[in-house]
């Protein structure tokens, strides 16, 4: 199962209506856009307003996603909590509605020692009958794991990594010290592809992708085939969109590309709130400027 996670993996935003509540219809919309453009679908991650949402919502949230992609490309759903018996819940009821694996953050709020970590992973493996995937994210967790801990973690079934860290060097300590055999490295930035892609990465989980998964698709088919200098000018467009939209917060500039593309995608999880006009020109006009076509 773990080879099926490849390619460009966007972290769907999950979008809500003007009221605060997951929109479906809007949502659906979305997932549709994406699931014949890309190799597969990461759902309730940190674009996704995962640890943001209740359980329930989070559970619905995933159950929308699985049945509109309809097994056309595997989904992974992020289960990460600062609970962690919600980890678990979580965790059986993705495995229940369909999705090919988990991916969980180590619970946080809590500086919990190397130790605290691989005994909880230790126990959410052995509770999920599904791979399960450490999301490496020390910016939004606090924590940070250590090469040591994914030694330990992989030889206790751990399926891999989505690392959050950018940091190349973390990526080549991954490679040489853990190994990419039964260990499924996916790298968590589109700004990355080129390294980390050619050298052994399987995937890529790309925020830039929910609205521009055809350029990123690209990108990563070039460096997977090693055509380099295709590549190389594909990894600057990618890194130029990048800039554009962090002219505002990532999440937020997600959903201004996306209606600038025609795709409603309706508001973020409150307390974000979208920007004003001005910010939506800028964006425009910066896309314009790159000659991206919308």
């Amino acid at each position: 199962m773990e080879k099926d996670i490849r390619g460009i993996i966007p972290p769907v935003v999950t979008i809500f209506n003007a009221d605060g509540k997951v929109d479906e219809a809007r949502y659906r919309n979305h997932i549709e856009f994406l699931a014949n453009k890309v190799h597969g679908l990461f759902v309730c991650g940190t674009y996704g307003a995962g640890p943001a949402m209740t359980l329930e919502e989070r559970k619905r949230v995933t159950e929308i996603a699985i049945d509109q992609v309809n097994g056309r490309v595997p989904v992974i759903v992020h289960v990460g909590a600062s609970c962690p018996e919600d980890i678990v819940e979580l965790t059986v009821h993705a495995k229940s509605t369909g999705a090919v694996a988990v991916a969980s953050v180590a619970p946080f709020y809590y500086k919990y020692k190397q130790a605290d970590i691989i005994r909880f992973f230790d126990e959410l493996i052995s509770k999920a009958d599904i791979p399960v995937y450490l999301y490496n994210n020390p910016k939004t967790t606090g924590l940070e794991i250590e090469i040591e801990t994914l030694k330990v973690l992989k030889k206790h079934g751990l399926a891999g990594i989505k690392d959050s860290t950018f940091d190349l060097s973390y990526f080549y300590r991954v490679k040489t010290e853990v190994g990419f055999d039964n260990f499924v490295y996916i790298s968590g930035t589109e700004a990355f592809i080129v390294p980390t892609i050619p050298l052994g990465a399987s995937a890529a989980i790309c925020g830039l992708a929910n609205a521009f998964p055809e350029i990123v698709v690209e990108l990563y088919e070039a460096a997977i085939n090693k055509e380099f200098e295709k590549a190389l000018e594909l990894q600057e467009k990618v890194n130029a969109l990048r800039q554009v939209q962090h002219l505002t917060d990532s999440i937020l500039g997600i959903h201004i590309m996306l209606k600038l593309r025609g795709i409603d995608s309706g508001y973020p999880k409150k307390p974000l709130a979208l920007p004003d006009n001005k910010v939506m020109e800028r964006i425009k006009l910066s896309l314009e400027n790159l000659d991206v076509e919308l």
